[in-house]
């Protein structure tokens, strides 16, 4: 995977990764358009089957869905502690509690619809998908315009560069996603945050959501409105080369594995951020103890 420059992206493929950001509200994208617009033929391709869809309100009641299984898998199945208690007020902030807050709105928004993309364009490689409707209803959605703040790797501590190249390990992807840079700006919090997640990835439960969120999307995206094709003749007489559609392929695939993990581990992050889970289960044993000896 070759991530591109700012200076390196033509015109014609920087307007174009303008509007895909525009249709999904977004104020940035990261890593994964910016990835395949190394591919200019197929990007212009792939938003030319795909814009119309996110013009649809059906496009973001599935991104809805999508969102709405993480963070219930996440919530129900796996034990999640108040880590601003663990730290205690002298290093979270109220201010840095909110800026980490509304990141990881932004990333648990975002982040469902990019599964559901690359879910859809991954099947319409194999042949058409979605399904035909008479009407739709046109899209109504968030719009975000602040940028998160990151802390870019070059730019951040020794050690802080350390836990991302442990995060690439453990993980197995060649780049640090954008959630744990916007958690960097707190290395405090990262740190309790990853060895939380660390722990988690473990559970035989995480895998088992992980699995079904990567179902469910897949499943949703055969719901959007289509057909939807880009085959592998479309993509030949376009001008690419059959080691460029299988290099294309095998990121789409990477996307996918990485979304459908992210997808919990930001809902892990939001429900740490927001209190946890842990107490409020003792909470519901102990009410149900009370009525049972009632």
């Amino acid at each position: 995977m070759h991530l591109l420059s700012e200076e390196a992206i033509d015109d014609g493929t920087r307007q174009l990764l303008a509007k895909i950001r525009h249709s999904l509200g977004l104020p940035a994208l990261f890593i994964y358009y910016p990835a395949l617009a190394a591919y200019p033929p197929f990007l212009r391709l792939h938003w030319q089957m795909m814009c119309s869809v996110v013009e649809t309100a059906n496009f973001f009641a599935c991104g809805d869905r999508l969102r709405a299984d993480a963070y219930t898998r996440t919530h129900n199945y796996l034990h999640i502690p108040d880590l601003c208690a663990w730290l205690g007020q002298s290093r979270l902030s109220v201010a840095a509690r909110q800026e980490l807050a509304t990141s990881l709105d932004l990333f648990h928004y975002a982040n469902p619809l990019l599964l559901l993309l690359f879910c859809a364009q991954l099947q319409a490689l194999e042949g058409p998908i979605g399904e035909a409707k008479g009407t739709v209803q046109a899209a109504v959605h968030p719009t975000y315009v602040e940028s998160p703040l990151l802390g870019v790797e070059e730019n951040m501590p020794a050690a802080v560069r350390r836990r991302y190249e442990e995060i690439r390990r453990v993980l197995e992807m060649p780049y640090v996603n954008v959630e744990y840079e916007a958690m960097a700006r707190y290395p405090d919090f990262l740190n309790f945050y990853w060895e939380l997640l660390k722990g988690l990835l473990q559970s035989p439960l995480y895998q088992e959501s992980q699995y079904g969120l990567r179902e469910t999307a897949w499943n949703l995206a055969r719901e959007l409105p289509g057909p939807l094709e880009l085959s592998v003749d479309q993509l030949l007489e376009a001008g690419m080369k059959q080691e460029e559609i299988a290099s294309v392929a095998r990121i789409l695939e990477l996307f996918v594995k990485n979304l459908s993990g992210l997808l919990m581990n930001v809902a892990i992050a939001k429900i740490a951020l927001e209190g946890g889970n842990i107490v409020a289960e003792r909470k519901s044993e102990t009410k149900s103890d009370s009525e049972r000896v009632a």
